[in-house]
């Protein structure tokens, strides 16, 4: 049964009122405890619902997990085990993050808002679905429900999901058609409903009925003082009841909580409006409007939340917004919590530190018992500098000279300023002078053929599995596509661990074909060429960057641990910020088999994040400043150039807004001896006529 254990609060200054950010436990039987990051208010604060739990969330979690098993309870079979699972209005995550550990395939969280997307990823990260070893792929997309143009291109989802979605009459209109246009045939819908006004639930059953389903309505099974509920669990769900009237008292005069659920036929499609087609059509129509705009806007500012850069070197100016997004400007309170022994707890200590902070923000801060907090004037530039620290970033691109490049040697200062970069950006992109690649066209050609004859049959061997490559989640020895309708495909040979030999071999495996066998060993010998002629300008990198150096600080020892490519296909969308590991030593090496324009959607980094603390689930207000300012580059690259990377960087692919071209990565990844890559590659092998991808 559901409870709720506060971990760490936050209180954030805000116009109008103060904030209380809230590290908080969801615990619900048969899963593991899922941490939440969620920002409470009073009601005088304009704070958006989805920016915290409300008690719906809590009741369809416990109502998901008691149907996880083996379907004991009235008779109802697993619901999420396996499945690909969507949220609709997904707020901070909570039902989503709850799917996950009760062992759902995949998991999609969506909203529209930017603050709650934000608390998603958040929430997805400390509890580790960014990892590569995670079971789980987590992603978070931004959604309208009534905008089809932000659908999901490409993707259905097996269980669709949603909790305290209803508010207005227009979200009983699109939340049908958002759920029309992302359910898989043979698929089922869960939406848990706080009632608050008269026909809300008659309308919204009325339009999933108009779009081929036929609900199911249940006003007993949920509810805050349900009979032989646990104890823990109506106290839990009320405890939020209580605080708002929104979330408590309009409810129970309004008729409660309901269930509503559907599942739909094995030959049910959506209606034509929201087919596949017509939603491609509507992002295509978006994706015009958008480059036409661009085309007027070039030259001004970027639209993007965070100050992103594509192009140059130039130190950025310390960033001062009038308000800050989703309400981060920090100052903390304790909670007082203490271990079992009566002792202050690692908690406890956190929540000391978190009371220093706040009471030196409001060091700056002028308090007027009847008005609201304000901070006094403008801050002096000068005030930042230590939180601030682009101004002290290095420049990520390293040109080298025509000589450089003719003899295939780095010069001792281009490696230096390389090093500098890869240790203090977290990474470096190295080409000519000209802005040329530094690898040889030839060897760039035969990797880009080699790339995708192997890529061809790959995704053949998938779709003779009956596997909709564009858009299923699937893994694979040689290939993985990790997340719903990515239409990405990361493309290996052989991994293993460092120091382990000096090129590059696959393993046996059962080839259907001669001509199957010959397209991986062409692939592996290109990308093995490719690696030897990049490594110049890699390996000394690597050795004067420190990354490398071993624990005890005496040596410098890596080896190359994998090779492959990574190809996003036309229309492949924007990742979410990710870190791929979280240990000194292991740095990916890009190389571009073509071009890579803003068009055809550049990794975005953001400097200097290999340097954060990725597990901690409470933040300074000094490390909060600095990851709010920290810059976001987006490197656009000429084919052959080389873009290395830490591992611990948070970088994000972009989406591809070619048309009609395929943008192929080829990687080689280096590791430090003792360190290990948490590859997320299982050992069944496509070719295996019994594999099924499932990983």
């Amino acid at each position: 049964m559901p409870k709720f254990n506060i971990l760490v609060n936050q209180y954030q200054v805000r116009r109008g009122g103060m904030v209380l950010t809230v590290t908080s436990l969801l615990e619900v039987d048969g899963c593991p405890p899922v941490k939440l990051r969620e920002e409470r208010d009073n009601e005088d604060v304009p704070l958006r619902t989805g920016c915290r739990v409300w008690s719906c969330a809590r009741l369809l979690a416990e109502w998901l997990a008691r149907r996880s098993g083996g379907g004991d309870e009235d008779g109802a079979g697993p619901i999420v085990r396996g499945r690909d699972v969507l949220e609709l209005g997904a707020g901070t995550g909570a039902v989503g993050l709850v799917c996950a550990a009760l062992g759902a395939s995949s998991v999609t969280m969506t909203d529209r808002d930017e603050a709650t997307l934000s608390l998603m990823h958040t929430n997805a990260r400390i509890n580790g679905h960014y990892d590569a070893s995670s079971s789980c792929e987590v992603c978070v997309q931004g959604l309208d429900w009534g905008d089809p143009a932000t659908y999901i291109q490409g993707a259905s989802y097996g269980l669709v999901v949603a909790a305290d979605v209803l508010y207005l009459p227009e979200h009983c209109a699109a939340l049908p058609d958002a759920v029309a246009a992302h359910l898989a045939p043979g698929g089922q819908i869960v939406v848990a409903c706080g009632l608050r006004r008269a026909g809300l639930l008659d309308a919204l059953v009325s339009a999933l009925r108009s779009v081929g389903l036929d609900p199911s309505v249940d006003g007993e099974t949920l509810g805050l003082d349900t009979k032989g509920g646990d104890e823990r669990n109506r106290r839990a769900a009320a405890v939020t009841a209580s605080e708002h009237v929104h979330d408590g008292e309009q409810i129970s005069k309004a008729g409660g909580y309901v269930l509503v659920t559907a599942k739909a036929g094995a030959d049910w499609t959506p209606p034509v409006r929201l087919s596949a087609r017509a939603v491609a059509d509507a992002r295509r129509a978006r994706e015009e409007e958008e480059e036409e705009e661009e085309g007027h806007e070039e030259g001004h500012e970027e639209v993007d939340r965070r100050r992103v850069r594509g192009e140059g070197n130039r130190a950025p100016s310390p960033r001062r917004s009038e308000e800050p997004k989703g309400g981060e400007t920090t100052a903390t309170a304790a909670t007082g919590e203490e271990d079992r022994r009566g002792e202050p707890s690692e908690i406890d200590s956190d929540a000391n530190s978190a009371l220093g902070d706040f009471l030196d923000e409001f060091e700056d801060l002028d308090v007027d018992t009847d008005g609201p907090v304000r901070r006094v004037g403008p801050a002096a530039e000068d005030d930042e500098t230590d939180l601030n620290t682009d101004e002290n970033l290095p420049p990520y691109r390293v040109r080298a000279s025509s000589a450089e490049v003719s003899t295939g040697e780095p010069s001792a200062s281009t490696v230096a300023a390389a090093a500098d970069s890869l240790a203090r950006n977290g990474f470096v992109v190295l080409e000519a002078e000209d802005g040329t690649g530094l690898v040889p066209t030839d060897v760039i050609d035969s990797a880009l053929d080699a790339s995708e004859g192997y890529l061809r049959r790959l995704t053949a061997a998938a779709k003779g599995k009956g596997l909709r490559v564009d858009s299923d989640i699937f893994r694979f020895a040689e290939v993985c596509s990790r997340a719903k309708g990515g239409r990405r495909f990361d493309v290996t040979a052989e991994r293993r661990r460092s120091g382990a030999g000096d090129t590059i071999t696959l393993p046996p495996r059962p080839y259907p074909t001669a001509d199957d066998e010959s397209a991986a060993t062409a692939a592996t010998a290109a990308w093995d060429s490719l690696r030897m002629a990049a490594d110049p300008w890699v390996t000394p990198t690597l050795a004067g960057s420190r990354l490398m150096v071993d624990d005890d600080g005496t040596g410098v020892s890596f080896g190359v641990t994998a090779v492959g490519c990574v190809t996003s296909l036309p229309s492949a969308p924007e990742q979410h910020f990710h870190a791929d590991g979280r240990e000194r030593g292991i740095v990916n090496v890009f190389v571009p088999l073509v071009d890579v324009p803003a068009s055809m959607g550049p990794t975005h980094f953001r400097r200097g994040s290999h340097t954060w603390d990725h597990d901690s689930p409470y933040l300074t207000g000094d490390q909060r400043r600095i990851q709010e300012r920290a810059e976001d580059v987006v490197p656009e690259l000429s084919r052959g150039s080389v873009l290395m990377y830490d591992y611990r960087v948070f970088h994000r692919g972009g989406s591809n807004l070619s048309g009609d071209r395929m943008r192929p990565v080829a990687y080689v990844m280096y590791a430090r001896d003792g360190t290990e890559d948490t590859w997320n590659f299982p050992d069944e092998s496509v070719w295996d006529p019994d594999s099924t991808g499932a990983g």
